[in-house]
């Protein structure tokens, strides 16, 4: 059942970002047949969709610290790691560069490889104005850097009080987890 929760709420996650190129906010880069069509289904995710990812990342979490709770950092690290290097160096690179085609002043022309060359080397000279890019860039896995920290976080909390966060936990459950509570604080 998480699973198709989890399914649904990245369909949706999906769908609003290609929706950032079609409506009137400031994005990475715009269509120029940007409307304010879109804007109203858009604002209607925004208070419950990103809290939806981290509750469904958070009883995953807990999952799978119930399954192997030795090694847990080390193989969580692993999961969420291995795959934002892997995003920051293949996935995210061509989005930083229509970025600065479409951003930079005069354009940039120099082509992908030339781009993808200089992000890896950390070039701070995407620049318009003030505004530089800061490349290589996390840009939208941030979600993952987070889920890191707050796994980093709970690792060291279980570490030094294993009962008292089993107890803080059933007190949230109690408190929050039933009736209206369960729709209202995620």
């Amino acid at each position: 059942f998480l699973d198709w929760v989890r399914i649904g709420a990245f369909a949706l996650l999906v769908m609003y970002h290609v929706g950032m190129y079609y409506v009137t906010w400031d994005w990475h880069v715009k269509s120029p047949f940007a409307s304010h069509t879109l804007e109203p289904f858009m604002l209607m995710t925004s208070p419950w969709r990103l809290s939806l990812l981290f509750f469904i990342s958070g009883v995953a979490t807990a999952f799978l610290l119930g399954k192997t709770p030795s090694g847990f950092l080390r193989k969580r690290s692993w999961r969420l790691l291995v795959p934002l290097i892997f995003g920051m160096i293949v996935i995210v690179p061509p989005q930083s560069y229509y970025q600065v085609v479409e951003q930079l002043p005069g354009g940039y022309h120099d082509g992908y490889l030339a781009f993808w060359a200089r992000y890896l080397q950390n070039d701070q000279n995407f620049c318009r104005g003030n505004d530089c890019l800061d490349v290589p860039t996390w840009n939208h896995l941030w979600f993952v850097v987070y889920l890191w920290a707050y796994t980093v976080v709970l690792c060291l909390l279980r570490w030094v009080a294993p009962n008292g966060l089993a107890r803080v936990g059933e007190r949230i459950a109690k408190a929050f987890g039933t009736g209206f509570g369960l729709l209202l604080w995620p």
